[in-house]
């Protein structure tokens, strides 16, 4: 790190300080009194610092950065826990930093006025959530909601543009990012699209094996758990239409579902419907192939 990355990190790390203190006093205005606390232990700051910075170093947007400027700026970031079902921000809600996932699985949706959802994308551990609204600072694009109990890793702007004077490898990092999930969103809206029912389904559930496929002996497991009313929103179908597709498939043996699992095991099947053979979205963004055979073609 050169001198002038140390001091615009400490003149980042100042201005968070400063507005921490003022918010704390005003909280501490405001609440009643209370017993002291017994002061946190340095082991357990150290602790959580080790987790944060070992969250950060998977985040796509620091790969290449070194450890100890992961460290600096772990320093200025804080974990925040969010029990399940419960939103991490809304859309149309003012941003001001970037959640990281740190653990658990997230749905980013759009919301209709007559309670209708799609869903953008679901989230594993690592991912950045909504980074477009983090860099430009508008309001939030989608609803992000805690499907289980998570931690995430709040990122301050300042923090975001501190990396992007500083560290020219994070500014590369955020466009590959902001590429990749452009193009996830732009196919997943043109299957929505142009495929019918069972195309949307089948190609929604091949997107996923390549994003939390697990190989199994007999198949390709969604290590991601899914309802089916998720699998319609995601799909842009009803819940009744997903209920019958599914089991259409389950019955044919090309699926195998429990406790909300999803297992494939005859991808081949699965492409039929989806047509492609002959379409022209190149998947390989949603992740690397996972099937065997001729369905690796996906």
């Amino acid at each position: 790190m050169t001198w002038q990355q140390a001091s615009g990190l400490a003149a980042v790390a100042a201005g968070a300080m400063h507005r921490g203190a003022r918010a704390r006093m005003a909280k501490s205005a405001s609440a009643p009194a209370t017993r002291d606390r017994a002061p946190e232990s340095s082991t357990g700051r150290r602790a959580e610092s080790g987790r944060l910075v070992s969250v950060l170093e998977r985040c796509p947007l620091l790969t290449g950065l070194e450890r100890c400027e992961v460290e600096e700026i772990a320093a200025l970031c804080r974990f925040q826990p969010f029990p399940a079902q419960t939103d991490i921000f809304i859309e149309g809600q003012a941003c001001d930093g970037l959640w990281v996932l740190a653990s658990g699985r997230v749905r980013l949706y759009h919301s209709a006025a007559d309670g209708r959802q799609h869903v953008v994308s679901f989230r594993g551990e690592s991912s950045p959530l909504e980074l477009g609204s983090a860099l430009d600072g508008r309001a939030y694009t989608a609803t992000a909601t805690a499907l289980e109990d998570c931690v995430l890793v709040y990122v301050p702007k300042a923090v975001l543009s501190h990396l992007a004077r500083n560290y020219p490898v994070t500014v590369r990092n955020t466009i590959e990012q902001l590429c990749l999930e452009l193009r996830q969103r732009d196919i997943a809206t043109a299957v929505a699209t142009l495929k019918d029912a069972r195309g949307r389904i089948g190609c929604t559930l091949l997107q996923l094996a390549r994003q939390y496929g697990q190989r199994l002996p007999d198949g390709v497991r969604i290590g991601f758990r899914l309802t089916r009313q998720d699998i319609a929103d995601r799909s842009g179908v009803t819940i009744e239409t997903a209920i019958r597709v599914l089991s259409d498939l389950q019955r044919q043996g090309v699926l195998r579902t429990q406790a909300q699992v999803i297992d494939i095991l005859d991808a081949d099947r699965l492409q039929h419907p989806t047509n492609c053979g002959v379409c022209q979205f190149d998947c390989s963004v949603f992740g690397p192939a996972v099937f065997r055979g001729a369905a690796n073609l996906l």
